[in-house]
């Protein structure tokens, strides 16, 4: 038999404008281990260049182990108008999702969700696609986007701006008790000295430990953190703190840490 793989959902350059990095893989609607060429299952590390192809000879190689023999390549396809599906599977729920990508930071996550809320705006599976999707959803739920701009899903792209008064507001809507389909963004959040990209911050004991729950922000000179934090009257507070040309990420995420701190310590 032969075997054919159809990657054509998204649209646009596949390529992240970031260039080959360890931060993320091409973008692809078919992709296996988010284009991973080692165990890892967070962080940075080699990608594939073509994560469809290799998806797809993974594939092969998965129906020669049962026996079933791939002939040639595989090759780009489109399925029949009337074939019938010989199998189906269903992803971890959106919820899930969203909460995987902002505990670990993961960047291919956050660019396949974007994509895919564009593709069901009636938007292009693209970037520009995504970005437009991002900004009207968020307008939709009341948050002023005034002089903001989305380039892409990961926030990677250095032309993508957002404000400290957005990051607070889609926190502070995500706590809505009308609005519960938004609630894995704060249950996604890294917990303080707990997990995540948060594990190794403000843990032991600083008084943000277990308490601080915060999406971090990195790029070279660009640092952020945002989340939520509980403080001693039991109130639920949301922040947000950037930082600009800043000279190394050590310095700043103390620095950012210390705020998230003196926020839990609040009365």
């Amino acid at each position: 038999m032969s075997l054919g793989y159809d990657d054509s959902l998204y649209s646009g350059p596949a390529r992240h404008p970031i260039g080959l990095n360890p931060n993320v893989a091409p973008l692809s609607a078919l992709t296996a281990d988010e284009g991973r060429l080692n165990d890892s299952l967070s962080g940075p590390a080699d990608r594939s260049e073509y994560p469809s192809g290799d998806t797809a000879r993974a594939f092969a190689d998965l129906l020669a182990d049962r026996g079933i023999k791939v002939t040639g390549a595989p090759a780009k396809a489109r399925a029949a108008a009337d074939a019938e599906p010989l199998a189906t599977t269903l992803s971890t729920p959106l919820g899930g999702l969203v909460e995987r990508m902002l505990t670990n930071s993961d960047n291919d996550i956050a660019e396949a969700l974007a994509r895919q809320s564009a593709l069901a705006s009636g938007q292009p599976g693209s970037f520009e696609g995504a970005g437009k999707a991002v900004a009207a959803t968020l307008a939709s739920l009341g948050i002023d986007t005034t002089g903001a701009r989305f380039a892409d899903g990961s926030g990677l792209d250095r032309s993508d701006k957002v404000s400290a008064g957005l990051l607070t507001a889609l926190l502070a809507k995500a706590a809505d008790p009308q609005r519960p389909e938004l609630r894995p963004v704060l249950t996604g959040l890294p917990v303080a000295g707990f997990n995540g990209t948060l594990r190794s911050r403000n843990s032991g004991g600083s008084p943000a430990a277990g308490l601080v729950r915060a999406k971090t922000g990195t790029l070279s000179g660009v640092n952020a953190l945002a989340g939520t934090v509980v403080d001693p009257s039991g109130r639920l507070l949301a922040f947000a703190f950037l930082a600009a040309n800043t000279p190394g990420p050590e310095g700043a995420e103390k620095a950012l840490d210390k705020l998230a701190a003196a926020v839990a310590g609040t009365r």
